[in-house]
């Protein structure tokens, strides 16, 4: 039987080497860490999605090789096999977007037109950050006769006089026809990943320089490569541009009561050019992929699980790896959440006015005017409990309004006026011109 004082001693030598094990262990995950480089690569697929969303279109999608493509590549075999949509939902909810001569309305699902409002709205918000407030107040007492005012109360008495309060914003847009609809402006984002590109690839090298070793350069190529042919899949710009491109219907898009914000596309049916945005909003043109890209999907997803396996076997210079797929997240992250212009979104238009006002009821007033049945279907939305009018000139505006509204035309009668055109009765009563509205 060993001595008493031997058990304290083992205790010790055995604690020693466990702590020694667990430093040299720590200390060789931080210098190669090629374990947490396979588990990063099942990240984040959603940001790449959306990346791809956002820059399809051209012929070459430059979305970066990053974290996330294996569980991407997955992801997209649920999506080919399942609902059929490689493109993601619309981010932006309750996007309504109203046909101006027919007046219907149609909750939008496209992500075109849901980033379409939400990038054009953020550039107007931005445009009157500083606008007065609804009720026009500087929070100071007003300049007394003689008194010198500071050169801050002046400097924010003329910012409130600059911006006016506005409660909605009509932006109306003319379609470009120099422009090829769904080609993509190249802008910023594009931009961003082939610089991106190009930076991985002269870093991979860099192994290769210093180290005589290739692996770190070859896994960079294939990821770059199956990256970029996963993108540039043709499915991705059926998807997202789903719907005829010979000319449509003026339409006002919009997100509804609450919103300061209205955006019009004049475009005209008999028009060869534009895209038909009331079938793009309603996304009943999208069409199941087909067998060329299900076993596309099926191939791109096998060999980023191969990919995955290779990663897994390095066991030197994971590091460079590691900023690698870093420097593409960056850019995917970037690119999924960018703020673009509609041109870059593949809807080629230029501003052609604003139309502004402190209260809502005129600015639909003159939408009425330019567009006849538009602003009433804007009133029903601005509006949903009727919109009340006192003033004699606006009652015999929107009375007319109505009338035209219900009246006979090319198409018929309205199916709600039969009854009353029957009778011998008017087609619009006055208590549906005057509260109907």
């Amino acid at each position: 039987m060993a001595p008493a004082w031997v058990h304290p001693l083992v205790a010790v030598v055995k604690r020693d080497i466990v702590n020694d094990s667990l430093v040299t262990s720590i200390e060789s995950q931080w210098h190669n860490p090629k374990d947490t480089l396979s588990v990063l690569l099942l990240l984040s697929p959603d940001v790449i999605r959306q990346a791809i969303a956002q820059q399809t279109g051209r012929r070459i999608v430059p979305v970066a090789f990053s974290f996330g493509w294996v569980a991407y590549g997955a992801m997209s075999l649920l999506h080919t096999f399942g609902d059929g949509h490689l493109m993601p939902p619309t981010d932006v909810n309750n996007v309504l977007v109203l046909t101006a001569d027919s007046g219907h309305v149609r909750s939008s699902s496209s992500w075109v037109l849901g980033r379409l409002l939400r990038d054009v709205t953020h550039s107007v918000d931005n445009g009157i950050r500083h606008e007065q407030a609804k009720v026009a107040s500087t929070g100071a007492e007003p300049f007394k006769q003689g008194q010198q005012p500071s050169v801050a109360a002046v400097e924010q008495q003329k910012s409130m006089e600059s911006t006016p309060w506005e409660a909605l914003r009509v932006s109306i847009y003319q379609l470009d026809d120099r422009a090829d609809d769904t080609v993509p402006q190249v802008d910023g984002v594009w931009r961003s990943g082939v610089v991106t590109i190009l930076i991985q690839l002269v870093l991979s090298i860099v192994p290769c320089l210093v180290y005589r070793e290739w692996h770190v350069f070859l896994i960079t190529a294939a990821g770059t490569i199956l990256a970029l042919a996963t993108s540039s899949l043709p499915q991705w710009r059926d998807e997202k541009w789903a719907c005829p491109k010979t000319g449509g219907p003026t339409v006002a898009i919009t997100t509804g009561n609450g919103s300061r914000h209205v955006i019009i596309v004049e475009n005209d049916r008999k028009n060869d050019k534009g895209l038909h945005l009331e079938l793009l909003a309603h996304g009943t043109r999208v069409f199941r992929p087909s067998l060329l890209t299900k076993i596309s999907c099926v191939a791109f997803a096998t060999l980023w699980i191969c990919l995955l396996i290779t990663m897994a076997g390095i066991e030197d210079n994971t590091w460079y790896l590691l900023a690698i797929g870093a420097i593409g997240s960056a850019q995917n992250l970037y690119a999924a959440a960018a703020i673009r212009s509609p041109a870059a979104h593949g809807i080629h238009v230029k501003l052609k006015e604003t139309i502004v006002d402190s209260k809502v009821a005129p600015v639909l007033k003159r939408v009425e005017q330019r567009y006849p049945s538009l602003g009433l279907s804007l009133v029903e939305i601005f509006f949903p409990a009727s919109l009340r009018v006192k003033d004699p000139e606006d009652l015999e505006f929107w009375r007319g309004a109505m009338e035209r509204r219900l009246a006979e035309n090319k198409h018929g009668i309205r199916l709600d006026r039969i009854g009353e055109v029957s009778a011998g009765q008017p087609e619009v009563a006055s208590r549906d011109a005057v509260q109907g509205v």
